[in-house]
């Protein structure tokens, strides 16, 4: 490839000439060449990994699939569902630790229909749904939540492949304090893991929008420094830590 014209200056002999120097180079940038003639090596900048956009309004709104109705062993384990998540809000807002964010929830039948449940939840533009601790999460469900942009976290992520087992006498106590009337504790232990570790991921990732809760979930759940309650947990990450929370039913599958 020819190079464009430079200008010569007069130098006397036996010195560099800075000025062709300087031309020459300008030359080769300008052209894309290098000084044999071949296409200049293009370099590329590393891009960045793409981060995610909050979306949260500053309140952590979870949505609940429990079973409220149908035989009555399978409703049973959804008032326990329910009263697990009741406990764990109110004990974390009753903490008060700094940034603690405002949880709400929003309980629906996961035995009803369960696409009108979900309907519901999305139009309430819920950051994450906790779905039933004694079933997997039916593929159509999972499919819908997921494409509005809501967290999914299913309980029996809890149960480590079993069934949800009743809590201990110290933990039935606490449940009780959310639902007296409480027939079977089963599945209130995992209820209660799913809203902290919601509530961590919201912290860890700074928003509580779906979109950054679902991958802070993992995060969350499988650090290198153990915690066991959201207060030693919500402590171990102000202080820059990847925490592994493991709760009431052990650490997370």
């Amino acid at each position: 490839m020819p190079f464009p014209p430079t200008t010569l200056t007069s130098r006397p002999r036996g010195r560099t000439s800075a000025g062709l120097t300087l031309t020459v180079a300008a030359a080769l940038l300008l052209t894309g060449c290098t000084a044999s003639g071949a296409p200049a090596a293009v370099t590329s900048t590393p891009s960045v990994a793409a981060t995610i956009a909050p979306t949260g309004d500053g309140t952590l709104l979870i949505g609940t699939l429990f079973p409220m109705t149908g035989e009555a062993g399978v409703a049973v384990t959804g008032a326990a569902q329910v009263a697990g998540t009741e406990l764990a809000a109110r004990e974390i807002l009753e903490q008060a630790l700094p940034g603690t964010l405002p949880i709400q929830l929003v309980h629906r039948n996961s035995t009803g229909n369960a696409a009108v449940a979900v309907a519901d939840l999305v139009a309430r533009h819920v950051d994450l749904v906790l779905w039933d601790a004694t079933s997997a999460v039916p593929a159509e469900v999972s499919a819908s939540v997921v494409a509005a942009g809501i967290a999914l976290l299913p309980l029996d992520d809890f149960t480590n492949g079993g069934t949800p087992l009743a809590a201990d006498e110290a933990f039935a106590v606490r449940l009780r304090t959310s639902d007296p009337g409480l027939a079977d504790t089963a599945g209130g232990g995992e209820a209660f893991d799913g809203v902290v570790l919601a509530a961590l991921a919201a912290a860890e990732a700074g928003d509580d929008g779906g979109p950054s809760i679902a991958p802070a979930l993992d995060r969350v759940s499988h650090g290198d420094s153990v915690c066991t309650s959201w207060a030693t947990c919500r402590t171990a990450l102000g202080e820059k830590k990847q925490i592994a929370y493991q709760g009431v039913t052990g650490r997370r599958s």
